[in-house]
């Protein structure tokens, strides 16, 4: 037996990890934008990421926007379905 097999390994502590959730909603008043008066319509995205504690700050600001870029790019495509659909009409 050598004698590095007697060297005491410290124990490791393990890591600490956390769940981040974010999210992000968006409320549209489609009278604004030729629909009914008194309407609305709800976007909405959640997400959630495990990661270490320590990373915890970015991936909490990379799910907010991802969260806000989806609910975005809904609003976006929601109005662009509802402009074509005044047009057709």
């Amino acid at each position: 037996m050598s004698d590095d097999a007697l060297v005491l390994k410290r124990a490791l502590q393990p890591a600490v990890r956390v769940e981040i959730a974010r999210s992000f909603s968006y409320k549209l008043n489609v009278a604004q934008y030729g629909g009914n008066q008194y309407e609305s319509r709800d976007f909405f995205c959640s997400e959630k990421a495990e990661c270490a504690i320590e990373d915890a700050p970015e991936v909490s600001a990379a799910l907010y926007m991802f969260c806000r870029n989806e609910v975005l790019k809904s609003v976006s495509d929601y109005l662009r379905d509802l402009r074509k659909q005044k047009e057709a009409a």
